[in-house]
């Protein structure tokens, strides 16, 4: 007898790359201001009439800056960029600083298959959700996850989160000191501990 489909387990096809410190990055709302629209001809813009004056990844300065103490933290693309325009299309408009720190993607076609079943189910998983299990699969020793989307966090990873205001996202100097903050934990707890031990 064949299971329905709701109820097979996925299996991810292919083994997702890790590292020891892994940073789930969003970028709506976290290196730009999160009102961004998308057309199939002008492609991912900003609202023009929400988000006035601001431009997309204008705060990605403040987050190569903020990084650049953490040569080997890796990142992972947590956000709707990796379905539209889709993860290699993302990493192309980045700058090559960080562009060499991305090991994957939340979502990824080479992880999840090309199944709309698959899309369709990652669609409707909260980002916590969605984060909490790559970090399942990827098994890096510490992690923290930049992000506006608030909603779903499971209790057990909101330690992990350094929440943004999407109009405000790493612009503000509050976000930037927890980001801080937390990177220097994360560093020293892996500094302190050895893998193997």
């Amino acid at each position: 007898m064949l299971c329905p489909k709701a109820l097979i387990p996925y299996l991810p096809a292919s083994t997702p790359r890790s590292a020891d410190v892994v940073l789930y990055l969003d970028l709506d709302g976290v290196v730009h201001h999160e009102q961004v629209l998308w057309h199939p001809r002008k492609g991912i813009y900003m609202n023009p009439l929400e988000a006035n004056g601001h431009f997309l990844f204008e705060w990605l300065p403040i987050l190569e800056s903020v990084l650049q103490p953490y040569p080997t933290i890796a990142l992972v693309l947590s956000s709707t960029w990796c379905i539209r325009p889709r993860y290699s299309a993302t990493l192309k408009r980045l700058p090559d600083s960080l562009r060499a720190r991305f090991i994957g993607g939340t979502y990824h076609k080479r992880v999840h298959g090309v199944d709309p079943w698959n899309l369709s189910m990652f669609r409707a998983t909260p980002r916590g959700v969605q984060v909490q299990e790559d970090a399942q699969r990827r098994k890096p020793r510490q992690w923290i996850a930049l992000d506006d989307d608030l909603e779903g966090w499971p209790q057990s990873c909101r330690q992990n989160l350094v929440a943004c205001d999407g109009t405000m996202g790493l612009s503000n100097p509050e976000v930037q000191r927890e980001l801080k903050e937390k990177l220097h934990s994360c560093f020293m707890n892996v500094s302190a501990k050895p893998r193997g031990c």
